[in-house]
């Protein structure tokens, strides 16, 4: 385990209440309840701008299609992308 470090914070009366009335439900500390809170959010966070990633990498194909079907003749883009995505989700066989 790491070693731990004291530090003081300053949070509202109603957040130190749910924060001590949370940490008797699961039977631990108040500590342990702030230093899990700040986990979650922290991979909340990190899960939030891998999506984002995704998303906009997906907005880049989809412009990218778009410019080859204006260049090369109308075709279905989105259809096309769409089909390749969920190949790419199926479990692979075998």
């Amino acid at each position: 385990m790491a070693a731990k470090t004291r530090v003081n914070i300053s949070v509202d009366s109603q957040t130190l209440r749910l924060a001590d009335r949370l940490a008797r439900a699961r039977k631990t500390s108040r500590s342990a309840v702030l230093r899990d809170g700040v986990h979650s959010l922290a991979t909340e966070h990190e899960k939030q701008k891998a999506d984002a990633a995704l998303l906009e990498r997906q907005r880049e194909a989809v412009a990218t299609m778009d410019r080859l079907a204006r260049k090369y003749g109308d075709w279905p883009a989105q259809e096309i992308l769409r089909a390749s995505r969920d190949r790419w989700r199926a479990p692979r066989k075998g």
